[in-house]
């Protein structure tokens, strides 16, 4: 692969450290080795097309239709025997100190969940321009070279500051996580960037960011595996009379005052951005 990005790093603390800080995202050429892709890519089709305690949350692919799509839970004892090469491989201790480093000195979740996708070619997009509505830190392994053609994922470096600030105005206001706008119309997307990667590349990126699934072309396929690392807060739904059920209550005033604390814009000019259930297309797809 013929990397063109500014933001690729060597397997060293600080140079990725800054590249998340000011891009957002980071990519480290090589990271796995041929004989862990190897198992690897054993371990992925047996996730997917075979029954494993360790799996939950297998069903086809909500955005592309002939995918298929599971999350492991690597803290679980049977993941360590049924899936032993992904559960060691998202144990790595260079992605905890990165997940240390970024989030001190604030508690975290390392890696809690893995995300297991299978996606084939398909007329829509795996998934439109949108950030996280739970904040997160991802680990991505691309298991087949992936370019454009097979779907590679688009980042717009830099927009990891205003993703979180637009959270941020909306928590404010009293706005529950799963209620954030954050599918973001493309005529406000700048300067993207398709991360094309060969197999066993190292992805980390700031889920903050705008960034989207591509197309999978025809006779395509794409094999990821990442993972979610959350800092210690909100999630969907909040818990009686914890801060965010308080934020969502009567009680916020930022609620009674939303024409005092953002910009008026004209009709003509509001952006339309909105929640993924709101999304005609990608409605269903509710876990970013």
């Amino acid at each position: 692969m013929n990397y063109k990005y500014d933001f690729i790093a060597t397997k060293n603390i600080e140079s990725v450290l800054l590249n998340l800080k000011k891009y957002g995202i980071e990519v480290i050429p090589g990271y796995l080795k041929k004989d862990s892709l190897a198992l690897l890519n054993s371990e992925f089709h047996k996730s997917l097309y075979q029954s494993c305690e360790s799996i939950f949350g297998k069903n086809n692919h909500q955005a592309n239709t002939k995918g298929i799509a599971a999350r492991l839970n690597p803290g679980t004892g049977k993941s360590n025997f049924e899936f032993p090469v992904i559960t060691s491989t998202f144990q790595d201790p260079f992605m905890r100190e990165i997940a240390e480093l970024y989030y001190k000195p604030h508690k975290y979740s390392f890696n809690e969940s893995i995300f297991i996708t299978n996606e084939f070619e398909c007329e829509r997009q795996i998934l439109p321009w949108h950030f996280d509505r739970v904040q997160s830190l991802k680990f991505w392994f691309n298991l087949t070279d992936t370019t454009i053609k097979n779907g590679a994922m688009e980042y717009c470096p830099g927009t990891h500051w205003e993703g979180r600030y637009r959270a941020g105005f909306h928590l404010s206001q009293g706005v529950g996580i799963e209620d954030i706008p954050n599918d973001i119309e493309e005529e406000l997307i700048r300067n993207p960037v398709s991360i094309e990667l060969n197999a066993g590349d190292l992805m980390i990126f700031d889920a903050d960011g705008f960034h989207r699934g591509g197309f999978v072309c025809s006779g395509g396929e794409r094999r990821v595996l990442r993972s979610h690392t959350y800092p210690t807060g909100r999630r969907y739904g909040d818990k009686i009379f914890s801060a965010g059920w308080w934020l969502r209550s009567p009680l916020n005033i930022n609620k009674w005052f939303k024409s005092s604390s953002k910009r008026m814009l004209g009709d003509k000019i509001q952006e339309i951005t909105v929640n993924r259930k709101k999304n005609k297309v990608y409605g269903q797809n509710q876990d970013y």
